[in-house]
């Protein structure tokens, strides 16, 4: 039987570390705005300025930017509320961003609780506990440490024929605790949080709603599909944006969490060579199929960022992690398709189609997708 939230949320015990070190400037300031926040629209606003300027993911501070970002608030009365109240809470908010992704209009979701004794929380098996059974109300699903957990997004072109795509989403853990510790590039002002991106949805909505920006344009229509929204509009660009990203992890006093490699002597020996995209000098010699992390960057809630240490623990070995999931179109890279470009889950085109069928021009459900998809 699972303890509830509210009777983790008990548990949670202050850090002794943080009491005395306190937290950096530019986090302990958005912190403070966000926990004084009256309500979930200036928290968005708090929030979406700090992704812009410090959160090292640039595809999470393009999503900022352009709002492409649904959330879900909880504070400490959704957190002493049943579990029952919370989870649908949550699912509302999961519920609005698919609708939102089915359109473009988001293709990213987190969901985040923030209050002042999640904000000072020790990083120990009791906010360990929490942050699984949060997970748990939010997939629907028994969490473990340390394992990969997605969700899904959609997509539907706006033509008659209603082309929908649909993409595995990864759910990773964010903490305040982060700040300052090795795993840095992890933290989150307020409290603890998951956070879901698809850069595949980010690519194809970018394209699609570049495509109908130019249409409105030149029929002089004012819509909203900015021509130059993310400017990633294609996997290859993805890529490069992902090397970025990795290139940009927090320089802490014992590493990178996260650091590209050099390319091997002979680039043939890669999954993928050339490289598909002209990269910036400053990344031409790095390995554009493989970097290395010490934690494991699909995980949903990876066990180190619960240990109070705040040096990177001589046990935490190095992984070998990759980017192929964006330009190796391989059988045995599934990958490519459900994460990368999407896997099409309905297509009304000649080949098909019933001869003479129609589409009725309804829109399916998620939930309906799930159950024709399992």
């Amino acid at each position: 039987m699972h303890n509830s939230i509210a009777a983790l949320y008990d548990k949670i015990e202050p850090d002794p570390w943080r009491a005395g070190a306190g937290f950096t400037p530019e986090f302990d300031l958005a912190q403070q705005k966000v926990l004084a926040a009256k309500s979930d629209q200036d928290r968005i606003q708090v929030l979406g300025s700090w992704f812009q300027q410090f959160q090292p993911c640039l595809f999470g501070r393009i999503a900022a930017k352009w709002d492409l970002i649904s959330y879900c608030w909880l504070t400490e009365p959704d957190l002493r509320a049943t579990d029952e109240a919370i989870r649908q809470k949550i699912q509302d908010a999961r519920s609005e961003w698919t609708r939102l992704a089915y359109d473009g209009k988001k293709s990213g979701f987190v969901i985040i609780a923030a209050t002042e004794r999640l904000a000072h929380a020790n990083p120990d098996a009791n906010l360990l506990a929490l942050a699984t059974r949060l997970c748990e109300l939010y997939l629907l699903q028994e969490i473990h440490p340390n394992r990969i957990y997605t969700d899904e997004i959609f997509l539907e072109l706006p033509t008659p024929e209603r082309i929908t795509w649909r993409w595995n989403v990864g759910a990773n853990y964010f903490g305040a605790a982060a700040d300052g510790r090795w795993w840095q590039d992890h933290r989150i002002p307020g409290g603890v949080g998951f956070s879901m991106n698809s850069v595949g949805h980010l690519v194809k909505s970018t394209v699609i709603s570049g495509k109908i920006g130019e249409l409105e344009e030149a029929l002089g229509i004012s819509g909203d599909h900015p021509s130059g929204r993310s400017k990633i509009g294609s996997l290859p660009k993805a890529l490069e944006m992902a090397m970025r990203t990795i290139e940009k992890a927090a320089p802490t006093p014992w590493g990178r969490a996260t650091e590209l490699l050099p390319l091997p002597a002979d680039i043939s020996t890669l999954p993928v060579h050339p490289c598909p995209t002209t990269l910036p000098s400053f990344l031409t010699q790095k390995n554009y199929c493989q970097y290395q992390g010490y934690y494991h960057t699909d995980e949903t809630v990876p066990a180190e960022y619960f240990r109070p240490d705040v040096a990177r623990p001589a046990d935490v070995a190095p992984k070998q992690l990759d980017f192929t999931y964006l330009i190796e179109d391989d059988i045995l890279n599934p990958d490519f398709v459900t994460t990368g470009t999407g896997r099409r889950v309905r297509d009304f085109d000649s080949d098909s189609s019933p001869k003479g069928a129609k589409s009725s021009g309804r829109r399916a459900s998620a939930e309906e997708f799930r159950e024709s998809h399992r």
